[in-house]
């Protein structure tokens, strides 16, 4: 869901904006958490992966299992605006 007119970064701007390690931003790419493409929906969803697993301690398999499924759940959501 990505727009168009969003704003791409770099690794390291990544990194400096949102306060996470180059090393753990690449570890959640490898691990198909985050997209390999950086723009601002990957900001905020690092942002949102980070709060929980600050928060739930959860590790990479989990944290991609609950990120998938907030996803989902966000998905189903929005379908069910559209029908409104």
């Amino acid at each position: 869901m990505s727009d168009p007119t969003s704003q791409t970064y770099s690794l390291e701007i990544l990194a400096e904006t949102t306060g996470v390690s180059t090393q753990l931003i690449v570890q959640y790419q490898e691990h198909g958490i985050l997209p390999p493409h950086f723009d601002d929906d990957t900001v905020r969803a690092l942002r949102r992966i980070e709060h929980l697993r600050e928060t739930c301690e959860m590790n990479l398999r989990g944290l991609k299992m609950l990120t998938q499924l907030l996803d989902e759940v966000e998905q189903l959501r929005q379908e069910l605006r559209t029908r409104r």
